[in-house]
Order: C-alpha cells, then structure tokens, then sequence
C-alpha cells in the first residue's frame, strides 16, 4: 500500500510540473497560435520579438468585418491584450477592391489602400500605421465568403513618438468575419 502511495504521489508530482510548466521555457514564435485556416478567432505576433497573442474573449478579442459600402469593399481585422498598458494591433482596408488570396501591401490610411496599425494605451499613448515609406504585408490565405472565414499572416514595421522602430512580425489569424 506504502508503494502505491509513493507512486501515486510521484505521479500526482509530475503532473502538477506537466500542467504548470511556463510557457516562457519556449521560444517567442513557439508560444504564438498555430496557422489554422478554419475560423478559430485566432491573432498573434511577435512584437521586437516579443509574443503577442491577443485575448480570446472581452472587449479586446479577436474581431474581423467585410463589407461592401458604397460600392467599394471595407476590410477591418482588429486584436488586442487587456494589459496595462493596452495594446492593439489591427490591419484595415477601406474603399479596396474585391478581396483575394494574395498578397498585399500595407502601406497608408488612405482610401483604396491597406494599412497596419499598433496602439499602446487606452488613451492613445502610441498610434502608429503602416506607411509607403516602409511598407509591410498581409498575405491572405484563406478566404472563405461561403463560411465567413478569413485567415491569414502580417508584417510591417512602425515608429514610435520618438522615431523607434516597433517590428510586427510572424503575424497570423484565422478568423471568421461578419458582413
């Protein structure tokens, strides 16, 4: 009986250190959600290296919209932590063409063009967007009209208020959009 005791306690031991294991022990890119094309409202990146997975549900959620106003199409996929400071990452398109599987670049908030942008704070300590001057990308993946599925991966780089660049890289998201 003395036996099974140990066991079971040497058992109950490892997994507890199994279910608590950090996931700082893995590399950045390894902790960011895996790429899945089927709508599992999914956002992540790595930002300067950093990991960035956005909460999976509250106000900050992963979120996604195509809409066809005004006869142009409106693109908006938005993510964010509930951290202190708040942080937010989002890609936009308004007035652009018909989405496809392909890639394009993220450059101004302008119409007819896609745009990146990060926010840090609640009150807009940071706003940063993509620009031409140094252009990023979204690579849509999956586009799915028929199940409200978009996924896809993003990068571009932005500067801070003092001229720092912040790097968006290795970003993915899997989302399902609404119209």
């Amino acid at each position: 009986m003395k036996t099974i005791f140990q066991y079971l306690t040497l058992f109950l031991l490892v997994l507890h250190s199994v279910a608590c294991s950090d996931d700082d022990d893995r590399a950045p890119i390894d902790q960011l959600p895996p790429v899945t094309q089927t709508g599992e409202q999914t956002f992540g990146c790595l930002i300067n290296k950093e990991t960035f997975i956005a909460d999976r549900s509250g106000p900050e959620r992963p979120r996604a919209f195509y809409q066809f106003v005004n006869g142009a199409f409106t693109l908006g996929i938005s993510a964010g932590k509930n951290t202190s400071p708040l942080e937010s990452i989002s890609i936009a398109g308004i007035d652009v063409e018909s989405l496809e599987e392909i890639t394009y670049s993220l450059v101004d908030e302008e119409p007819g063009k896609f745009n990146g942008r990060y926010k840090l704070g609640g009150g807009l300590t940071l706003r940063a967007v993509s620009s031409s001057d140094n252009p990023g990308t979204l690579t849509i993946t999956k586009f799915d009209q028929e199940n409200g599925i978009i996924a896809g991966t993003f990068e571009f780089t932005v500067l801070d208020n003092d001229g720092n660049e912040i790097n968006i890289t290795n970003g993915r998201f899997d989302m399902r959009y609404t119209n």
